[in-house]
């Protein structure tokens, strides 16, 4: 295989398609990105773990076909160091070393036979649809918090449901401790349908996905689902299983509301946060709750930890009864955050109820967070 190509070009290239490698693997063609070059100029770059596949098409000068499959690492790492300009690849095919030259650099280095690399999924087409990137990025950005890290009790809780509802894309995640529900109208007509992604493919994506309105056109099948960015194309696996029955959750009757200014409520649970990342026990999980007493227009916020106590009086709107309730500290302001309103509505039932996060606009419904209390006892 010979070819040569843009060094910019190059390292785009392979900047997106690392996102898929291992880093980590008993299978050395795993931490590996295969290069595929054609007699007509056309170069695919892939990196594929199993789960998470990136296949990126690349416009170079080739001059002899072929493929190799490189160490992702320091391949990677070459050509970002290599001077600007244009950049030759030249693979002896009898051993698979590779020659790297830009300028006056040169390299050579060990690849593998390209013939064990994982094969590209291949889709049975179910349906599609397109939405504009940066719509796509605030889906995800606003529930990926919230996906379980560890598979625990269900495994399937490590994704996010994605679920097509009266031509609603709604994004939902939970780890069992919270949910988040956040939906965006579709442009285009789509039956209604689900699909689970895993998490660990979303928060790849996050990193992918640009602020503009550039579409992507995802297509699902019964196992897989691409990603269609034009140059480039993201598979992966979809996850088995029933999530959870969401709609029951949300809509559960709750008795006191508050109007509250979100910046207000955010920076008091921030100084809270700073007691508890400053005592290493509290910061386990569930350790410490960070306490509300609901009263008079007002939420007086404290917490005690090892290292010292905290007390702060945010002013809101209230409407119903008085309420002292315990949370996790960083689940509530996960939910905060993720809001992209200056006043937010919480929902409160019960001491042992979950506190929903709303829009204050009525008419707003494009979210809702859910977070579960923490027994207080004292």
């Amino acid at each position: 295989m010979k070819l040569t190509c843009n060094k910019t070009q190059l390292s785009e290239t392979i900047n997106t398609v690392q996102k898929a490698i291992s880093s980590k693997s008993t299978m050395p063609i795993l931490e590996c990105i295969k290069i595929d070059a054609s007699g007509d100029g056309n170069v695919v770059v892939t990196g594929n773990n199993i789960d998470l596949c990136i296949e990126y098409n690349l416009k170079c000068n080739v001059t002899e076909s072929g493929t190799i499959a490189l160490a992702s690492k320091i391949f990677g790492d070459i050509i970002r160091k290599l001077p600007e300009g244009d950049v030759s690849i030249n693979v002896n095919e009898d051993n698979n070393v590779t020659k790297i030259k830009s300028g006056t650099s040169e390299f050579n280095i060990q690849g593998l036979s390209a013939g064990e690399y994982p094969a590209v999924p291949i889709l049975d087409e179910l349906f599609r649809f397109s939405l504009s990137q940066n719509i796509l990025k605030k889906l995800i950005r606003n529930t990926i918090s919230f996906v379980a890290v560890s598979e625990g009790k269900k495994p399937v809780l490590t994704g996010a449901l994605f679920e097509i509802k009266n031509n609603y894309l709604n994004v939902v995640s939970s780890d069992g401790h919270r949910l988040a529900v956040v939906k965006e109208e579709l442009k285009e007509t789509v039956d209604d349908a689900k699909f689970i992604i895993p998490g660990a493919t979303l928060r790849e994506l996050l990193k992918i996905l640009k602020d503009e309105d550039d579409k992507v056109t995802v297509i699902v099948s019964d196992r897989h689902v691409l990603f269609d960015f034009g140059t480039f194309q993201v598979y992966t696996r979809l996850l088995d299983g029933d999530f959870l029955k969401y709609d029951a959750i949300i809509s559960a009757v709750n008795t006191i509301n508050v109007i509250v200014d979100k910046r207000s409520i955010t920076e008091s649970l921030e100084r809270a946060m700073l007691l508890i990342n400053d005592d290493i026990s509290a910061r386990s999980e569930n350790k410490v709750p960070v306490r509300f007493n609901i009263a008079y227009d007002k939420i007086d916020v404290s917490c005690i930890t090892g290292r010292g106590q905290v007390n702060d009086t945010v002013n809101v709107q209230l409407d119903g009864g008085e309420l002292i309730i315990g949370f996790n500290c960083s689940f509530l302001l996960d939910a905060l955050v993720a809001c992209d309103e200056e006043k937010v509505k919480m929902e409160f039932s019960a001491p042992t109820s979950g506190c929903f996060i709303k829009s204050a606009n009525e008419n707003n419904d494009s979210y809702i967070y859910m977070v579960l209390p923490i027994r207080l006892y004292n």
